[in-house]
């Protein structure tokens, strides 16, 4: 797979987590221990998946002291994000805990706060969400059913039945632009707004490679077969945890037939149709804002259009 001539203009959201994720030093309890009681370690609260804020002086993440957060430093369930300056950084569930310094933050929805963020803090919150989900969701063995319980600061899950390790899963899943000479192609799903298009996605099936997953999933989709798959960027994305695989795709034909289950309609778009949903002009066409990876590829192909 050919990596696209261009590059996405400038980092995208959720892809700038500055921590050190310390893969080396977790299996050492000593050393997890100094960090669980190191006074300067930072956590970031949140209350139903969603991060504790401050917004007083713009949007930034509420991140609390180890003395604030008391015995929640050592639950099992706080997680060790990584190491930045030697400073120890922590996410915790906040649920249910009922304390000033909890209280004082705003709790806002991931998606809808990430583009007021610090690129670098919506790196960390990102990293934050996925794990503490992926520990809601994975509190029983999958080969025997028996409890498991967070060891290595959160990195991996023990078994106390069978003694299996369960490891954070990333779900890939591609995005793509297929073009053909000066239009590309774009979808509406099927419960979307009316005018609400974007680029071409799904899931990476076992055993697919990420050009076989963008030729099925575009004739699955469309009815259109492409080849010459590039690939461009990737972006994670923590609803839950899937790493999104931007590529693009050249048509072999025109035609389209939509599969009416995950797709309403397909329309092949000029770029100039396309830079104007861009700016915000062009009321018969919307497409994702900066904060997902569809808007940069579409970006991307109008200034390769352009130069």
């Amino acid at each position: 797979m050919r990596a696209a001539s261009g590059s996405a203009s400038g980092p995208h959201v959720f892809s700038s987590n500055p921590l050190d994720r310390v893969g080396g030093s977790r299996g050492d309890e000593a050393w997890l221990r100094s960090r669980i009681d190191d006074p300067r370690g930072r956590y970031l609260p949140f209350r139903e998946l969603k991060p504790g804020v401050r917004a007083d002086e713009g949007v930034r993440l509420g991140w609390l002291d180890r003395e604030t957060v008391g015995p929640l430093a050592a639950h099992p369930e706080t997680v060790l994000l990584g190491v930045l300056d030697d400073v120890p950084h922590f996410a915790l569930h906040a649920d249910g805990v009922e304390a000033a310094a909890f209280d004082a933050l705003e709790y806002r929805d991931a998606r809808g706060v990430a583009m007021d963020l610090a690129a670098t803090e919506a790196g960390m919150l990102a990293q934050g969400r996925s794990m503490l989900e992926w520990h809601a969701t994975n509190r029983f063995c999958p080969q025997c059913g028996s409890a498991t319980t967070p060891i290595e600061g959160g990195a991996r899950r023990l078994c106390a039945g069978c003694a299996a390790r369960s490891y954070p899963r990333v779900s890939p899943s591609m995005i793509v632009l297929v073009e053909r000479e000066d239009r590309c192609l774009l979808a509406r799903r099927r419960n979307g707004p009316p005018n609400r298009f974007s680029c071409l996605a799904g899931y990476l099936e076992t055993g697919e490679s990420i050009e076989d997953a963008v030729v099925r999933e575009v004739f699955e989709e469309s009815g259109v077969r492409v080849d010459e798959v590039r690939y461009h960027s990737s972006q994670p994305w923590p609803f839950p945890a899937t790493l999104m695989i931007g590529c693009f795709a050249q048509a072999t034909a025109w035609d389209i037939q939509v599969d009416g289950t995950e797709i309403a309609e397909a329309r092949w778009v000029t770029r100039d149709e396309a830079r104007r949903a861009l700016e915000g002009t062009n009321p018969d066409l919307a497409v994702p804002d900066r904060i997902a990876i569809a808007h940069h590829l579409i970006r991307a192909w109008i200034d390769e259009g352009d130069a």
